[in-house]
């Protein structure tokens, strides 16, 4: 089956690959505020990853980081893309050294409409799991080209384009189907959620639900900025002595579902013991985080 639209090609060349033979952003001095980088960068099969993110820069950043690191390394990668979103990561991909037009003619890059592919698996408002990894599987053996790429990286927002509308259940479903096509197929799979991560809404109900169905949050584009914000939050919350004493024992008796920044796990530990504390401490660490950009 093949999957053409206005945002990708499904012909097959010989590879010509990832151009100037160079790696995307080097880690540098900024890998230690920002370790996503390095996650991205060495996703392997059957991890799931969600990003959490409310500016376009930082989406850029990350799925190219996740799209040109698996060129680089000889592997095939997906990518399902609103056209506006394909329109803001094809510049970055060339200016990281992708030589995108040439791997879409080898199949080595597929991008396919999100828009396009999500109506196509829809019923009654929900996904059609037959239907879905039907779809998906053909996406995945194109991009296997017969044992040419291996290896196989998808990115995708048909989630988050539900999520947008306002339909939780669904993207949520689709999320579960996700992850168990990363499992069925051995691949690793990374989305995007435009979503706030300082809203307490967010903390009590959606992350614990992706937390069913993912290996790794990044909630964050800066890690330090967020340790430091929350750490300074609970301090003026709770007062210096007992904020040590209940960050231990949080982080210690309440783990999380999947892999998260340290802080992010104490939000999250926080709000099962102390729910109107970790508003207090949530609202504080927003204000703060904000304030240090």
């Amino acid at each position: 089956m093949q999957h053409e639209s206005s945002l990708g090609q499904t012909k097959h060349e010989p590879v010509i690959g990832y151009a100037h033979d160079r790696p995307p952003e080097g880690d540098g001095a900024v890998g230690w505020r920002e370790p996503w980088r390095r996650l991205l960068a060495d996703a392997a099969p059957r991890d799931h990853i969600v990003q959490i993110y409310q500016d376009q820069h930082f989406l850029n950043r990350a799925v190219c980081r996740f799209a040109a690191a698996a060129l680089a390394n000889g592997e095939a990668v997906i990518l399902v893309p609103t056209l506006a979103h394909w329109n803001a990561f094809r510049p970055r991909l060339e200016a990281e050294g992708v030589d995108v037009e040439a791997v879409q003619s080898c199949g080595q890059l597929t991008v396919v409409d999100a828009d396009e592919l999500l109506p196509r698996f829809m019923r009654d408002a929900m996904p059609d799991a037959p239907v879905f990894l039907g779809l998906a599987a053909d996406v995945i053996a194109q991009s296997r080209a017969a044992g040419r790429y291996s290896k196989v990286r998808w990115w995708g927002e048909m989630v988050n384009v539900l999520w947008e509308r306002g339909d939780v259940a669904a993207s949520m479903n689709l999320e579960d189907l996700f992850d168990q096509l990363a499992h069925e197929h051995d691949i690793a799979i990374f989305c995007s959620f435009l979503m706030d991560n300082f809203n307490g809404e967010v903390h009590a109900r959606t992350l614990p639900r992706l937390g069913e169905n993912h290996s790794h949050l990044i909630p964050v584009e800066d890690y330090a900025r967020l340790e430091r914000a929350v750490a300074d939050a609970l301090r003026e919350t709770v007062g210096s002595v007992e904020a040590r004493v209940l960050e231990g024992r949080l982080l210690a008796d309440y783990p999380t579902k999947f892999h998260m920044p340290r802080p992010q796990a104490l939000l999250l530990a926080l709000r099962q013991v102390l729910p109107l504390v970790a508003d207090a401490v949530l609202q504080r660490s927003r204000t703060l985080d904000t304030a240090s950009e």
